[in-house]
């Protein structure tokens, strides 16, 4: 937790911003438009700052202009990054199931990760029952190259992302040899799971599997990774490899629930935390 001198170094709001988002909010309102006039009038604004704001606005089209009438509305990009916000509590829901089961079947944390920028971010976790386990709360950013996860995101991942020319040493069994790397991510699109043997942890084993939106192709992207990461006292590299095919088949069913359009239920909270953790770190 921050403490209260780190709390007090926050930074406030950022005045452009909030005024930005004044300004969408005003237009979502429920009124279909709104003038340059009324936009200032609302905010308290001079028109000239309202006029700057609403023309960046246009110009990354989360809002339209009316040339005849000249006035404003939300416009597609905002609905675009609504049905991104819709499609990933989707995703989530429909995961539910799967990290049940697996974290039944493992006594272990089960996780599930999207890609997120280089990194990846978990949007849904279901803990282990046990007094140790690994804390792995939703909205938590893992970073580049760190763990199973990250093997699978580089391993099915776009071709312009490359091979890695560096790799950090987040523990001493991190592989830091690029060469050895890249055959590790072509052993990994050969089947389809990856392994971290307290690579990125210490004391943490990890194991993981491609999701994809749908079946596959040849070329596919995984948009995420289903995983199981324990303690590595209780989760050895034999207990990981007898829980590869079963994550992997929960992979490959949660992909292909995301090519219908299946309604899911809303997820359930977390669990709360215990007396000792192992925290997931960036």
């Amino acid at each position: 937790m921050a403490d209260a001198a780190a709390l007090a170094r926050r930074p406030g709001p950022v005045p452009a911003v909030d005024r930005a988002a004044g300004i969408l909010l005003a237009l979502g309102n429920g009124q279909a438009d709104a003038s340059l006039s009324d936009l200032a009038r609302r905010l308290r604004i001079h028109k000239s700052t309202a006029h700057g704001i609403l023309a960046t606005l246009a110009r990354h089209r989360f809002v339209d202009r009316d040339p005849e009438t000249r006035r404003y509305r939300l416009g597609p990009a905002l609905a675009a990054l609504g049905r991104a916000a819709v499609d990933r509590q989707d995703l989530g829901a429909l995961a539910r199931p799967h990290l049940v089961r697996l974290r039944r079947l493992s006594g272990e944390t089960a996780t599930l990760h999207l890609r997120d920028g280089s990194g990846s971010v978990i949007l849904a976790s279901e803990e282990s029952a046990n007094q140790l386990k690994v804390v792995a709360p939703p909205g938590y950013r893992l970073p580049p190259d760190a763990g199973a996860v990250a093997k699978v995101l580089r391993a099915f991942g776009p071709e312009e992302a490359g091979w890695p020319a560096r790799l950090p040493a987040y523990t001493p069994r991190s592989i830091r040899d690029p060469a050895r790397y890249r055959q590790e991510l072509l052993r990994i699109r050969r089947a389809g799971v990856a392994f971290d043997d307290m690579e990125y942890l210490s004391g943490v084993r990890a194991v993981s599997a491609p999701v994809f939106r749908g079946t596959p192709g040849r070329d596919a992207e995984a948009i995420g990774a289903l995983s199981i990461v324990g303690v590595g006292a209780r989760l050895s590299p034999a207990a990981l490899r007898r829980l590869a095919g079963p994550l992997r088949d929960a992979a490959q069913a949660l992909s292909a629930a995301l090519a219908t359009d299946a309604a899911a239920s809303p997820p359930r909270p977390a669990g709360q935390g215990s007396r000792r953790e192992v925290r997931m770190r960036g």
